[in-house]
């Protein structure tokens, strides 16, 4: 939710994240990043297991590479936490603040629940909750009154409790103007009972101080006087200073390495800050409801129900397998498979789904802008493809891809659909740029699909367009998309919606002007847009074209502050105690997540360590797949890059090498511990961290050309080199302890294992 702000920060801690290698856009990071470090403006580390270069180098003194061990990044950052509270180094001024408006009145625009009470009495029927207003006793606020125009009632405001500075009493933590950060002790409710408490930010350092910053080195393998130096470094800039990962949360341990970036921002205030970290994905208006049309809703509307065949973003205890069990008196645990309870929709778990036909069977699979037989770690195995070929596991397969591939292979249907220059598309910007963008891509040549009808090509939006209106589904055809003036526009065609999105673009807030005569024709405009003008009014036309010429509407980052406060700030509660996660169970072995940072192995979905099941002895090698400079799905047909690298390698340290007596050139295998090898060419490097074995994403492909494919009369593809190099998630770990065909991931939120693992190199 949140990025580095690259154009204002004085110093920035990447972790699993490349600047110009990584992110989106990678260009204008790296030239941001560049310009400013070089200047001597921008000083950054990035910790990596992986040298992949990007605006990181060695000239200049202001960028450096920290070498780290896979899955470890949060014993790294409780390692830095350590040192900065144990030196006061953090920001207690914002960290003390209990609610906005305190907040406010300190020159922040961002709060926390640091000094928030949670009860921690093992007895108490809320145990691991915040504490609450009704906990004690206290009285509250009378409720608003309920809007009789509200399309839904208001969530009543919660009131939790904090020990307030000025009183050394409980209060409502919107009535406080500063809490007591380090508050431990028992608190009275009503009836005279004892209540034992403590802030979030006790319960946090307690997690942090159980081991030392010594033993966070041993565990990450950066060594002790690095993380020190890098946690003074990152408390030296006041609030100008952020913390940007990608990456290193695609593992089994990725709640954790997220949390842990998370929480270093709040330790020095730098949330919503000019120079710190600041929201994301500011955009004008445009599939929004917006101010000419609300592309979002539409009369009669269907409502989505019923559980997400993803399992992500369910807890186990609400479904119907859980209910049965304890209505039979059973024991729930463990689950068939994993539930991830503080997820969200997710791909890679519903692909495990649909192959084991859990929690349901999946009657119609379709993939449209993905290949997770190709991107999802394990998905690659023969077993998971064998099942999606049965037509008992999935009756119906289409795709909607503009290239033949893995997944796609697999379809019953494919409908051919364009390429980026072919179609429309809004999007937004991912953070380096503050203020609010929202670009927009357009046809710029005549699509290669074939027509369906007059002006009309197939594509993936007219394939939903026509079936919807063949099934009669509302939200299409003549009357469907509500505007401002209450009148309903047609929907026939994807410039019908994507231009209306414009046109909400054009206007929102103060409206962009009406374009020139002058740029039109410089342009030439009015040729290459002439079959979309009637899809608009004539007040809106102008105003579309304005936008259409700059390829969308993009606000000067110098607006997007307000002193040093960024003005698209989060105004929400910053949780260092997530109730949530705190009172979520693990599907399998019931027991409830941690609330706070700590340090996790790990682990398989029974809690089982990786170690335990596969020592380091046998298994000495953790993988990383990172992003290759000149391949991945979408530049495979760009045959200039693609032949830049044809192969990818198997890369390791040259300690690492010597032990095997291995060196570069050599042909190895690299074995999956739960089944599976792959072959390729070794690359002994120093830009890989011990015990790391590296390989590029994008080689290692089946299809996507590599294969001839019999279309009709013609025969097609039959590329071989295409198909040259390896590829990692094809035999990364699946779940042992789990029944039937289940990639290894993170339990809570369901999150893949791109990185970790467990793996040996053989001389082949």
């Amino acid at each position: 939710m949140l990025k580095a702000d690259v154009e204002n920060a004085e110093y920035i801690l990447y972790i699993g994240a490349y600047p110009g290698h990584s992110g989106k856009p990678m260009q204008t990071i790296a030239r941001q990043a560049a310009i400013r470090s070089s200047s001597g403006t921008l000083k950054f580390d990035v910790v990596d297991p992986v040298l992949v270069g990007g605006a990181v180098s060695p000239i200049g003194g202001n960028t450096q590479w920290i070498p780290i061990k896979p899955t470890t990044d949060s014993a790294f950052v409780m390692g830095m936490l350590h040192w900065m509270i144990e030196n006061n180094r953090i920001n207690v001024d914002f960290l003390s603040s209990p609610n906005l408006d305190a907040a406010k009145k300190k020159g922040f625009n961002s709060w926390t629940n640091a000094v928030h009470l949670v009860i921690t009495d093992p007895e108490h029927p809320n145990k691991r909750k915040l504490l609450r207003a009704n906990d004690l006793g206290l009285p509250v606020p009378p409720a608003p009154e309920a809007d009789p125009t509200a399309a839904a009632p208001a969530t009543p405001p919660e009131y939790f409790v904090v020990i307030d500075k000025a009183t050394g009493k409980p209060m409502l933590h919107s009535d406080s103007s500063e809490g007591d950060l380090l508050f431990k002790g028992e608190v009275t409710d009503a009836s005279g009972k004892s209540i034992k408490v403590q802030t979030s930010f006790m319960i946090l350092k307690e997690s942090i101080f159980k081991q030392d910053i010594a033993a966070y080195s041993k565990i990450c393998g950066v060594p002790e006087a690095t993380i020190i130096d890098i946690a003074k470094e990152f408390s030296s800039h006041g609030m100008k200073a952020g913390v940007d990962g990608m990456g290193n949360t695609a593992s089994s341990t990725g709640f954790d390495a997220s949390m842990a970036q998370y929480l270093l921002t709040l330790m020095i205030g730098c949330m919503n800050k000019k120079g710190g970290v600041v929201t994301r994905r500011n955009a004008y208006k445009s599939v929004a409801p917006g101010p000419r049309y609300d592309l979002a809703d539409f009369p009669n509307k269907p409502k989505i129900s019923g559980i997400n065949i993803s399992r992500a973003g369910v807890p186990y205890e609400k479904t119907p397998e859980f209910r049965m069990y304890k209505a039979k008196g059973e024991n729930p645990y463990p689950a068939k498979m994993p539930w991830h309870p503080v997820g969200s929709g997710s791909d890679n778990q519903a692909i495990f789904s649909i192959v084991n036909g859990y929690p349901y069977q999946a009657k119609i699979l379709m993939f449209w802008m993905s290949n997770p037989l190709m991107t999802t770690p394990a998905a690659a195995r023969e077993e998971v493809s064998a099942e999606l070929k049965k037509v008992e596991r999935v009756p119906l397969i289409i795709a909607l891809d503009a290239f033949m591939g893995e997944s796609t292979s697999l379809a019953d249907y494919i409908i051919p659909d364009t390429t980026s220059y072919e179609s429309w598309a809004h999007a937004n910007s991912e953070g380096n740029c503050p203020g609010k963008v929202t670009t927009v891509r357009w046809p710029v040549v005549e699509p290669m699909t074939g027509k369906i009808s007059d002006n009309r090509f197939a594509c993936f939006e007219n394939y939903c367009i026509d079936v919807a209106k063949k099934i009669g589904m509302p939200g299409f055809g003549d009357q469907a998309i509500p505007g401002a003036d209450k009148k309903l526009y047609p929907l026939n065609a994807p410039e019908d919606f994507f231009l209306r999105g414009v046109a909400n673009i054009a206007f929102d807030g103060e409206p962009v002007p009406n374009i020139s005569e002058d740029e039109t024709k410089l342009q030439d405009l009015e040729t290459v847009t002439k079959s979309w003008k009637n899809s608009l009014s004539a007040e809106e036309w102008p105003k579309a074209l304005y936008v259409l010429a700059r390829g969308g509407r993009f606000e000067d980052s110098a607006k997007a502050f307000v002193g040093d406060n960024h003005k698209y700030a989060f105004t929400g509660c910053f949780n260092l105690y997530v109730e949530k996660m705190a009172t979520a169970l693990n599907s399998f072995t019931g027991k409830p997540f941690s609330g706070t940072l700590v340090y996790n192995e790990e682990a398989f979905a029974d809690g089982t360590t990786l170690q335990q099941k596969y020592p380091q002895k046998e298994w000495p090698f953790q993988g990383v797949s990172y992003k290759a400079k000149f391949r991945s799905v979408s530049m495979l047909a760009n045959t200039v890059l693609r032949d830049l690298n044809k192969v990818n390698s198997i890369e390791i340290n040259p300690e690492d090498a010597a032990l095997l007596q291995l060196k570069t050139g050599d042909k190895v295998k690299l074995i999956s511990a739960t089944g599976g090898e792959a072959v390729g060419v070794l690359l002994v490097r120093q830009g890989v961290a011990r015990g790391t074995v590296a390989v590029a994403f994008g080689y290692g492909h089946w299809e996507y050309g590599s294969r001839a494919q019999q279309i009709g009369d013609k025969k097609t593809g039959g590329n071989s080199s295409i198909a040259s190099g390896v590829l990692l998630s094809g035999i990364s770990l699946i779940d042992p302890t789990v029944k039937g065909v289940f990639g290894f991931s993170e339990m809570s939120t369901g999150g893949p294992s791109r990185n970790g693992g467990a793996f040996r190199i053989e001389k082949a």
